[in-house]
């Protein structure tokens, strides 16, 4: 690929990821398949001489319990990540080391994003591998069209999440391919952090249904809360308008009855 495009700018987003079955069960898979795809694509574009590298993290790499919240940038390598995510949240700890090493060994103009969760259009509804909300969307549409009058969903509903629309994300990273230089990972998230519950009924509400929320307590919560300062990122970029979530989750719904026959 690098031989064939000779890419001057990167934005390097590909990664395993899921849900938090899918971590607990195939940790694995998790570290080996990221790390393999962060060592490849880094080392490739400092060997191909691109301009210009911007990696996602994930705020899944910040510790478990920390000792401030929102958390900031210098607080990602403290104490382990969430036991539900060791695996992949180390694997892009290692992303950020790996930046930060072939800037500077060979003076790489590389640079790396932690965003918060993340959903849209074109999320991983197919299967049962997805996230949270693209799984509560997906399990919203199915109530919908089946007629029912409630939906069940893991946990306790009491842990925090921050969500950005993917359209605000991309937006975002461009900017931050153009204005962006330094060897430390830079948050971006909304300031906006939700209960799961909270975010389920908005979810229903959004969709306008009418469906009663019930919580399977004997199922696992995940992390409580692992919501991140954006503040550095507004110091750069200035104001940025978020997506509100009910609308965001709207478009998503849209999207999703649209395309529902050929991706479910």
């Amino acid at each position: 690929m690098f031989e064939k495009y000779k890419p001057k700018k990167i934005i390097h987003l590909a990664a395993k990821v899921g849900g938090i079955k899918e971590n607990i069960n195939h940790p694995a898979d998790f570290i080996h398949e990221n790390v393999l795809m962060n060592s490849h694509v880094i080392h490739y574009a400092y060997k191909y001489k691109v301009k210009k590298l911007l990696a996602t993290l994930s705020n899944c790499a910040y510790p478990d319990i920390a000792k401030k919240y929102p958390m900031t940038e210098d607080q990602l390598h403290n104490n382990l990540p969430a036991p539900t995510n060791l695996a992949y949240g180390y694997s892009k700890r290692m992303a950020d080391i790996y930046i930060k090493s072939y800037r500077e060994q060979y003076g790489c103009k590389f640079i790396s994003a932690i965003p918060c969760s993340i959903y849209g259009p074109h999320d991983r509804f197919e299967d049962e591998k997805g996230h949270f909300l693209a799984a509560l969307i997906k399990k919203i549409y199915f109530a919908n069209k089946n007629n029912q009058d409630s939906i069940k969903l893991f946990g306790t509903g009491k842990p925090l999440r921050q969500y950005i629309y993917s359209e605000d994300l991309a937006k975002i990273l461009l900017i931050l391919l153009e204005k962006y230089d330094d060897s430390d990972p830079i948050n971006i998230a909304p300031e906006e952090n939700l209960s799961i519950k909270k975010i389920a009924q908005t979810a229903v509400q959004a969709t306008a249904s009418n469906l009663e929320i019930f919580f399977d307590k004997t199922s696992p919560d995940g992390q409580y809360r692992k919501d991140i300062s954006s503040k550095k990122l507004f110091n750069i970029i200035g104001h940025f308008k978020f997506t509100p979530l009910l609308e965001g989750i709207k478009k998503t719904y849209q999207w999703l009855e649209t395309n529902s026959e050929r991706i479910l």
